[in-house]
């Protein structure tokens, strides 16, 4: 009897173990290349992981790591695939050559709004024709950004075109479009692009509003063309095979927040930014902000347009998930206010 009754104990005691073990909740680290305290972080980075904690009802924790010290913009990719970080934020064109047709997000001319971009973009990827990009990466939301604009130190000589400046395009894309539009472009980060700019080798950069106050440009330009001229897109992700290696619960907590609405409301949050930060410039009397008109408008888009033409040809068929994109989002909803 006192070895069935121990043997009862023990079975009794190691599933005890079991079902503490199994009531532990998963920890996925979150890096979302944002420290505390800045906008994004606590604006939105924050409350979602916060929201995905509590709706997964102990199932799930996000833990946010800001900062650098874990991953940056270079390494965030790898970091996730290889499981030092669960979820990351990354920009399509900092993988280089892995998402040549999901960069279509960033185009010039296209969206209006990251908003309908980022739900337009999402729709694209479930369509099934960037599959072949997203065989590693699981996106949880996807984004294109509030479109770069051109930054001066000065007053170009006229508005009809760039001639005769050195512009920072940190992208390629944004490296075509000043060179299209007559200008010199320099291939330096976005972070170079001050120091360029405060040692007079460089005139300008192209860059959204979203950066204005963190990265200082109010102290080195003065003078805004608010035309768009191609922005970046990126994703919220996992790898696959973390992901598909998630209990049920957490998965299905994870797809209840994730997808076209979150790519939307996110897209969103980087537009108020956006706007916020476009109207504390027009208020400085130090900075002009300028606005083209429609014919000087018109102008530029077509130049524009030459940039995209070129941009396509490093990606040969991407034209047809430009009339792809291009569709979805005409059948998105106008932003909201």
């Amino acid at each position: 009897m006192k070895r069935i009754a121990l043997t009862l104990l023990i079975g009794a005691c190691l599933s005890a173990m079991v079902d503490a073990a199994a009531a532990d909740p998963v920890v996925l680290k979150f890096a979302p290349f944002a420290s505390p305290g800045q906008a994004a972080y606590e604006q939105f980075y924050k409350p979602w992981a916060e929201k995905v904690t509590a709706d997964s009802q102990g199932a799930l924790t996000i833990d946010l790591r800001g900062g650098t010290s874990i991953v940056n913009n270079q390494n965030v990719y790898d970091r996730v695939m290889n499981d030092v970080v669960q979820i990351g934020f990354v920009l399509f064109n900092y993988v280089s050559g892995k998402f040549p047709f999901a960069e279509v997000g960033a185009l010039p001319n296209l969206a209006d709004s990251s908003e309908r971009g980022s739900e337009a973009l999402w729709r694209l990827y479930k369509t099934g024709v960037l599959d072949s990009e997203f065989d590693q990466a699981r996106p949880l939301m996807l984004i294109a950004l509030p479109q770069s604009i051109v930054h001066l130190t000065k007053a170009p000589k006229s508005l009809r075109d760039l001639t005769g400046t050195r512009i920072v395009g940190p992208t390629q894309l944004t490296a075509l479009a000043a060179q299209h539009m007559g200008a010199q472009p320099i291939t330096l980060s976005s972070p170079e692009a001050y120091e360029a700019m405060n040692r007079g080798t460089a005139d300008g950069t192209i860059l959204s509003w979203n950066v204005y106050f963190s990265f200082k440009i109010g102290e080195v330009a003065h003078y805004h063309i608010d035309q768009a001229m191609g922005t970046a897109a990126g994703m919220i992700f996992m790898s696959r095979k973390r992901y598909d290696a998630l209990p049920a619960a957490a998965q299905e907590t994870l797809e209840r927040n994730s997808g076209q609405a979150m790519s939307r409301a996110w897209g969103k949050w980087w537009d108020g930014d956006n706007n916020h930060n476009r109207e504390a410039a027009k208020a400085d009397p130090k900075q002009t902000v300028v606005t083209l008109d429609p014919e000087t408008h018109a102008a530029w888009q077509k130049r524009l347009d030459g940039a995209i033409a070129e941009w396509a040809k490093s990606r040969p068929g991407v034209e047809k998930i430009i009339a792809q994109y291009r569709q979805l989002l005409a059948e998105t909803k106008p932003a909201t206010p």
